[in-house]
């Protein structure tokens, strides 16, 4: 990503890349932006490209004044019988302002036309400290009903700002092709797990303080198989000992959910974090995760997937995906305290593919991808 210069500022690029592809083959990247100054102040700048060798300059195409964009995300309908193919949708929280960023709110602009206009819309008032946004994620039925999802820490009470360790998952919706969103519903609860300051994004236990930050995945059923329409979200909750990784569903476009179905069996009693989960063309749901339960120590950690064939109401047995271990203390940052949040996966066709961090060469973090071969 190039820097951007402006009259006032110098932007870098400052974290959470992004990518997406249109039906068109264009392919789009994008990312936060932050001044180089102080870092407040900020934007998502999205670039494309044809033929992947080629690319625009980076457009400024979601920023508020006043303010710098975190945990942000890119998606593209790409349902062939939607009202809104091809377009583009980013998302972000973003917090302000400069010195104080007291405030904060979701919000997701989106362009009909290649990215070549941009329309802003908020998914949210704006909150205020101690109430907290985070972790926004996307998808796109093939109605063209856009679906975002994030946590969220309430603002007052011993919830204020999770500092009790209770997030919770919130869903809103958008039939209009993004230009409004609905009131955000609670989709469930989760518990964070501890950390000294009683944050939004909790520690993963053994380690330099590693922060695990805990994105509510959603994918949606665009089959015409018997749980099409279905809404998927995947996320991590702390059980009082580990973190396990566990899945709910709607059947009703997000009015109602399910009670959550752990990914893992039972007997897996150690550390299960960063998952994500994506919906083949034919309806099977795939889950990607880190896992310790091959450490007794519940240190080192391997990936592992599960698919769902009977509509996210079961998981077949966990196929592991690495046989190399990983610590997540061997990550190449200062301090060992970060060891990156890009997980992911994706369907090509009958296979699920993962990507995931991994240290096993002993040294740092680099990017894997594996899965699994259905065929």
């Amino acid at each position: 990503m190039p820097v951007v210069r402006t009259k006032n500022y110098v932007f870098w690029p400052d974290g959470d890349p992004m990518v997406g592809y249109d039906r068109n083959g264009v392919a789009y990247i994008a990312t936060s932006y932050a001044d180089s100054e102080t870092g407040s102040i900020g934007f998502v700048g999205v670039q494309k490209s044809q033929d992947g060798m080629h690319w625009s300059q980076p457009a400024a195409v979601l920023s508020v004044p006043e303010t710098v964009p975190v945990e942000g995300w890119l998606t593209v309908d790409t349902n062939v019988g939607s009202p809104y193919l091809n377009s583009l949708y980013v998302t972000a929280v973003m917090i302000g302002p400069p010195g104080v960023q007291s405030e904060n709110q979701v919000v997701v602009s989106h362009s009909h036309d290649g990215g070549r206009t941009w329309s802003r819309a908020q998914a949210e008032p704006i909150q205020t400290y101690p109430a907290n946004e985070g972790f926004t994620s996307m998808a796109v039925g093939k109605d063209g009903t856009a679906y975002l999802t994030w946590q969220h820490c309430v603002g007052t009470g011993p919830a204020a700002g999770c500092k009790n360790g209770r997030g919770y998952m919130v869903l809103s919706k958008s039939s209009d092709g993004g230009v409004t969103w609905s009131h955000p519903t609670l989709m469930t609860a989760i518990m964070i797990a501890p950390s000294p300051c009683n944050c939004y994004a909790g520690l993963l236990p053994n380690t330099n303080d590693v922060r695990v930050y805990n994105y509510p995945a959603i994918g949606v059923d665009n089959s015409s198989g018997p749980y099409a329409g279905n809404l998927y979200v995947v996320m991590y909750t702390w059980t009082g000992t580990y973190m396990q990784v566990q899945v709910i569903r709607s059947t009703d476009g997000g009015s109602t959910w399910s009670k959550p179905v752990p990914v893992a069996s039972a007997s897996d009693a150690h550390d299960q974090f960063f998952p994500w989960l994506s919906v083949s063309s034919t309806g099977l749901v795939g889950v990607s995760w880190l896992d310790r339960r091959n450490d007794p120590a519940n240190i080192d950690y391997q990936a592992f997937a599960a698919i769902s064939a009977d509509g996210g109401q079961s998981f077949q047995p966990n196929v592991q995906l690495t046989t190399a271990f990983s610590n997540p203390n061997v990550n190449g940052y200062p301090f060992n305290e970060w060891m990156g949040d890009y997980t992911g996966n994706t369907w090509n066709g009958p296979d699920f593919v993962a990507a995931w961090m991994d240290s096993s060469n002993g040294i740092d973090m680099q990017d894997v991808v594996g899965g699994i071969r259905l065929r």
